[in-house]
C-alpha cells in the first residue's frame, strides 16, 4: 500500500465514509493524509479593505523613501533597503488583541533612535515611545526585521474594537531636526472574535495556532506567533519557508529574502 498515492487514498476516504465503512491505511500513509507544511495552510494573498471615509485615520506610507537617489533626503539610513511597516498592501491588519505587537523592517541604519506613536482616527495621540538603538563599532544599528508590543500597562485603555489605529515607526536621524526622520505607518483595527476562537487556540499547538490565526484574518496574531516559533526553533525550514510566503503574501518580497535574523525591542 506505501505506493498508493494522495489524491488516491483520498478518494477512498471518501467513498469510506459515504457508505459507512471503515477503512484502514498503512501509517506512513496517514502520515501522508494528514501532514501538511505549515506554508502550505496559509493564505496566497491578504485582502483588507482600507479604512475610507470621514472617519478614516490619515493616510499611511508602508514604506519609508530608501532609494540612493533620494539619499540625501534619508541621511541616516545607510543601504537601499527601506525602513518598511509589516503590515498587508493596504496598509491594514486586524487584530483581536487588546494591546497587540507591531512588526517592521529596519534598514541598517546610522539612526539614535526610534519612535513609536500611536493615533485614534481622528488623530489624537494616544501612545508614544522613544527607544534607543544599539550600535555596533561602526556607529550603526544592523538591519533585521523588528517588533514593539503595545503595552498594557501604559497608562492608555485597550484598543476598543471595531474601531481603526494608525501607528507610525520613525528613525529619528537627528533628535534637533526630526523633519529629517524616516517614516513608516500602518494601521491596526481591532475586531470581535469569533466565538470559538479562544478555545480552538487554547487547544491548537503553536502550529496550529498559526494557521487558525490566519484562516481568521488575523494579521497581527499571525505574524506575532510565527515570528515566536521561528525564535524558539530557528533552524526549522518549514517555519522559515512559512514565514517567507507570510511575507510575500503581502507584497513583501524582498523582506521575505533577508537572512539577516530578528531583533526585538525590548520593553521595560
Amino acid at each position: 500500500m506505501a505506493w498508493l498515492t494522495r489524491s488516491y487514498c483520498s478518494r477512498i476516504l471518501t467513498v469510506a465514509l459515504a457508505l459507512g465503512l471503515a477503512v484502514e491505511l498503512p501509517a506512513t500513509v496517514q502520515a501522508q493524509l494528514t501532514t501538511a507544511s505549515l506554508g502550505a495552510q496559509l493564505p496566497e494573498t491578504w485582502e483588507f479593505q482600507a479604512p475610507s471615509g470621514p472617519d478614516a485615520p490619515l493616510p499611511v506610507n508602508r514604506e519609508a523613501g530608501g532609494k540612493r537617489e533620494i539619499a540625501d533626503a534619508l541621511p541616516c539610513v545607510m543601504s537601499d533597503q527601506r525602513l518598511t511597516a509589516i503590515v498587508p498592501s493596504s496598509g491594514l491588519g486586524t487584530t483581536v488583541a487588546e494591546y497587540p505587537t507591531v512588526f517592521w523592517y529596519m534598514p541598517k541604519t546610522r539612526a539614535s533612535g526610534v519612535e513609536l506613536v500611536l493615533t485614534d482616527t481622528k488623530n489624537r495621540e494616544i501612545y508614544s515611545v522613544n527607544y534607543a538603538l544599539d550600535k555596533s563599532g561602526d556607529g550603526t544599528a544592523p538591519a533585521g526585521i523588528m517588533s514593539l508590543p503595545l503595552p498594557a500597562l501604559a497608562n492608555f485603555s485597550p484598543l476598543k474594537i471595531g474601531q481603526n489605529y494608525r501607528w507610525q515607526l520613525a528613525l529619528v536621524c537627528d533628535a534637533n531636526a526630526r523633519d529629517k526622520d524616516v517614516v513608516a505607518s500602518g494601521w491596526i483595527q481591532r475586531v470581535s472574535p469569533s466565538p470559538n476562537l479562544a478555545m480552538r487556540v487554547k487547544q491548537a499547538t503553536p502550529q496550529e495556532r498559526v494557521t487558525i490565526y490566519a484562516n481568521e484574518r488575523l494579521w497581527y496574531e499571525t505574524l506575532i506567533t510565527l515570528n515566536q516559533l521561528r525564535r524558539d526553533l530557528p533552524k526549522d525550514r518549514d517555519l522559515e519557508d512559512a514565514w517567507k510566503k507570510l511575507l510575500k503574501s503581502v507584497g513583501l518580497d524582498k523582506i521575505a529574502q533577508e537572512n539577516s535574523g530578528d531583533k526585538i525591542v525590548a520593553v521595560p
